[in-house]
């Protein structure tokens, strides 16, 4: 994702109180969302007619206008950044969940009053709500949402004698279960993304996926942990792996390989060579006609005590500069109650964060994977949304890699992720636990 210097934004004028909504010259108000459209089967900008109609109709004296940019994930980022700072004519606006933390300690996003909303406290996941607040306001709405957890293969969990389903309560168990599907012979007991040729997917669905259930983090109090028990475990459990003597050469090549997921579609449910994948809810998505051969279960925390998850996703956040934040609130509110969500994510593929979405039998239907992970989202964690971080986590990708090919141990690999996280934030922006 391309880096967003927020640092030189302008000072922006704060609001109190959310306004009732500018009158244009017609004696009616304008109502501008600015949204990212990913082409396709073109599901946002279907949403956001749908929405624009269901507004319009409860309130004819707005038009809402709606502006689809076409640009990739990365441009988008860094246009709707850009428009946030300078066009005050924008209301709502459609943000990664990723940016939120950075667009918000900019000034960019007004905090947004939920407390309005009876259904956002009734309906929406705690754990994506918690995600978006900061500073004790909600700056964001989620309204799709991705978690990460342990498929496992039915079949070859039977051949080594594992039970099913399979309910691992600490990382001992998953290694157990490791440890037993290796000695039946099963070639890759456990997969899962460990390269820097991978990137992100090494960061975020295997080390921030095994650091965030130690009770340690990568950045706390605003400030780059360079070490801590949980970064020297999680690569613990990497070198476990590795110590097993689980893959060959071969085989690791083959697993670390950036276009691996292919060979994986492959192994996993077909010739059954792969008992569990550490992945993400859309890999379900390769996964329709398996639902026999493969299940899915939470990932456990180290020692036990409850799950973790990690969660991307996009959100609706309103400008600070709009002179229109109450209508905006209600804009979003009808985006996103229950049956445009059920919509929308009807033909986007997506996870819904709204409890009732989850529970209909369409959208269950309509995914069993997605439907199973959905629940995950009550305890996930996400990413820091600060610049250094896509430097931070190409180091951490180097660490992860360095351990699960055996070329460093977890204290060495965890000693120089120390020294390099030190040398790349600057005294003053870290801290050792």
């Amino acid at each position: 994702m391309k880096k967003i210097i927020l640092a030189a934004l302008i000072a922006l004028v704060s609001f109190s109180v959310f306004g009732n909504g500018q009158t244009d010259e017609n004696g009616g108000t304008t109502l501008k969302v600015v949204y990212k459209e990913p082409g396709g089967n073109e599901a946002m900008t279907k949403w956001m007619t749908q929405a624009k109609a269901d507004f319009e109709a409860l309130h004819p004296e707005v038009t809402v206008e709606l502006s689809a940019n076409l640009s990739n994930e990365a441009d988008y980022n860094t246009k709707s950044a850009l428009m946030l700072q300078s066009d005050s004519s924008i209301d709502v606006v459609h943000v990664d969940s990723f940016l939120v933390p950075a667009l918000v300690s900019s000034g960019l996003l007004a905090a947004i009053p939920t407390e309005n909303w009876s259904e956002y406290d009734e309906q929406f996941v705690q754990g994506v709500k918690d995600g978006m607040l900061m500073n004790g306001s909600t700056y964001a709405i989620s309204f799709t949402t991705d978690t990460r957890g342990l498929y496992y293969n039915i079949p070859v969990f039977e051949k080594a004698g594992l039970p099913v389903p399979f309910a691992p309560e600490t990382w001992d168990d998953v290694l157990e279960a490791v440890e037993k599907l290796n000695a039946a012979g099963i070639e890759y007991p456990m997969w899962l993304n460990g390269s820097k040729a991978q990137g992100e997917g090494t960061t975020m669905q295997t080390f921030e996926m095994l650091i965030s259930g130690t009770g340690d983090w990568i950045y706390e109090d605003e400030k780059w942990v360079a070490s801590a028990p949980g970064i020297t475990s999680s690569l613990e459990f990497l070198q476990t792996l590795h110590d097993m003597g689980i893959y060959s050469n071969t085989e690791l090549a083959t697993m670390l390989d950036a276009q691996s997921w292919q060979v994986l579609n492959e192994k996993f449910p077909k010739t059954k060579e792969v008992g569990i994948l550490l992945d993400g809810n859309w890999k379900g998505g390769d996964f329709k006609g398996y639902e026999d051969i493969l299940d899915i279960t939470p990932m456990p925390r180290e020692k036990g005590n409850g799950f973790t998850s990690m969660s991307g996703g996009w959100t609706m956040g309103i400008s600070e500069m709009s002179e229109n934040k109450e209508l905006a609130l209600e804009f979003i509110s009808v985006a996103c109650n229950k049956e445009n969500i059920l919509k929308f994510v009807g033909i986007s593929g997506d996870m819904s964060t709204r409890k009732d979405v989850a529970a209909d039998e369409g959208y269950i239907a309509d995914g069993l994977y997605r439907a199973k992970m959905t629940p995950f989202a009550e305890f996930t964690n996400f990413r820091p949304g600060v610049d250094a971080y896509p430097s931070v986590s190409i180091e951490i990708q180097a660490a992860v890699e360095s351990v699960i090919t055996g070329q460093m141990t977890a204290e060495e690999a965890a000693a120089q992720y120390a020294s390099n996280i030190k040398d790349l934030v600057g005294d003053g922006n870290w801290i050792e636990k």
